[in-house]
């Protein structure tokens, strides 16, 4: 018997081809005589694909374009030295407008510009956690218990793309594959305080390997309180932003596809960025589709692998337990995507499973009837006692238009060990959120606003077995009068 022919290859059977008429989409209709495009249809056509592009390049740029905007601000905080670290010496609060950032360490961050300077050293004290990362946010050295220096500080070695000096001995060394590099450490308090974190981190030291015979005095800047704001734009500046780094950097730090991807939208490294009016309309349009995409990929995700328990609201910000976003066998952008228009640090690190060191991190935007947390109504959660950390736990309210630390009228809007709840009989702890305080509990209570979204985030540093083993597991939010 003859073998039958698949049904698409049939002569006289219809392949779906366009003819002659209107291809009616989604987004827009195209009109087609004999099997052309109409030259309208023709212009609409490249319009429909670019802002394809623009989008797709947003959400797989946004923690490139996120990672300069914290750079830029730092580099530019005040003195604006290359051998400058920027600390929240009285902690981070409110008026710094930071991707998710908290309240319970000391923060400091520092810019490095390679091109310029050269190789970079520097030099960190034991019991500090951070890291260096490039502008992709991909780790590069972690510092740190769980790091390359295992908790003892050292000297950290940043050498450029295209260094070819020696390279001396005794240091933790890093070949960086592109010219804009980060540092970021955090630092525990003692007794509630930050001296001490401060007072470490202003021992660290900063310089070009050049310099190394006589380094240039260090240049430090207290952030807590100020102004500054390290957030990417959801506009067509998003672009410009891209535009500006990847002139910066050498071509190979993406893969041709991406290069290829932001050609096609003017943005290539060597040529000027300067789109027309026209196509500034199509970028500025794309920037809001794909803020609005990613938006939707963090606060409403349907991934089911985000979920930490099955009895509860509760997510992991590290949808699939992969800083590199890979667990799948492939990148998963939309994960990564997810992540990266709430939060900043895709370390390793933060992602193992250390029992005892580092740090785990569940946040939810839901409260137990699965409604989004709304500021005008109020809240309870309840964390079972015996909360399964070695260092500290925290409950911090972010604003989820800014995804900053919520403008409150509160100093710190947080409830964690550091501020001494109220535990009930059993050692659990009841944490409220609302626009007013349960009357007797104002110490547990994070003031929420009118008007605004707004979700927590849990932490746990130096987490527990029972954290691992979900024995211990905190309940949903859930509303009250």
């Amino acid at each position: 018997m003859a073998a039958q022919m698949p049904a698409r290859s049939r002569p006289g059977l219809s392949h779906g081809w366009i003819g002659t008429g209107t291809l009616k989409t989604r987004g827009a209709d195209f009109e087609f005589k004999g099997g052309f495009p109409t030259e309208t249809s023709a212009r609409e056509l490249e319009e429909w694909l670019a802002t394809n592009r623009a989008i797709e390049v947003y959400l797989a740029q946004m923690p490139a374009v996120s990672w300069f905007n914290v750079w830029k601000a730092i580099a530019g905080a005040g003195a604006a030295a290359p051998n400058q670290l920027v600390i929240w010496e009285t902690l981070l609060d409110s008026q710094t407008l930071l991707l998710t950032g908290n309240t319970e360490t000391v923060y400091a961050l520092a810019s490095f510009d390679l091109k310029r300077d050269g190789a970079v050293v520097i030099e960190a004290p034991p019991a500090l956690l951070g890291g260096l990362s490039d502008m992709w946010q991909h780790s590069i050295m972690d510092i740190g218990p769980t790091g390359v220096d295992r908790g003892q500080g050292g000297k950290f070695l940043l050498l450029p793309p295209d260094h070819r000096g020696a390279i001396p001995p005794g240091c933790f060394v890093a070949k960086c594959t592109n010219y804009h590099m980060s540092l970021g450490v955090r630092g525990f308090l003692v007794d509630g305080r930050p001296d001490n974190a401060v007072s470490l981190m202003k021992t660290m030291k900063i310089y070009p390997l050049a310099q190394a015979a006589n380094p240039p005095k260090m240049t430090f800047f207290d952030a807590s309180g100020k102004e500054i704001d390290t957030l990417f734009s959801d506009t067509d500046a998003f672009f410009d932003d891209l535009a500006q780094l990847i002139d910066a950097e050498p071509p190979e730090v993406l893969l041709s596809h991406e290069r290829f991807q932001l050609a096609a939208i003017g943005i290539e490294k060597g040529t000027s960025f300067t789109p027309d009016a026209a196509r500034r309309k199509l970028l500025a349009e794309a920037a809001r589709l794909g803020s609005a995409v990613a938006r939707g990929k963090s606060f409403a995700s349907s991934d089911p692998q985000r979920m930490v328990y099955r009895d509860r609201k509760w997510e992991w910000a590290f949808v699939g337990g992969s800083a590199s976003w890979d667990s799948q066998g492939y990148i998963n952008t939309d994960r990564r995507a997810g992540f990266a228009y709430v939060a900043i640090g895709m370390s390793p690190a933060m992602v193992e499973k250390v029992v005892g060191q580092g740090s785990q991190y569940l946040w939810t935007t839901r409260d137990a009837s699965n409604a989004h947390l709304d500021g005008g109504k109020s809240y309870q959660l309840r964390l079972p006692a015996n909360i399964p950390v070695k260092n500290f736990w925290s409950v911090v309210a972010y604003d989820a238009i800014s995804r900053s630390i919520l403008r409150n009228g509160q100093k710190f809007p947080t409830v964690s060990q550091y501020t001494s709840p109220v535990s009930n009989a059993d050692g659990s702890i009841d944490v409220y959120f609302g626009p007013r305080a349960p009357q007797g509990r104002e110490k547990n209570w994070i003031r929420t606003v009118e008007g605004k979204g707004w979700f927590p985030l849990l932490r746990f540093y130096g987490p527990l077995e029972p954290f691992f083993d979900q024995t211990w597991k905190p309940g949903d939010i859930t509303g009250i009068k």
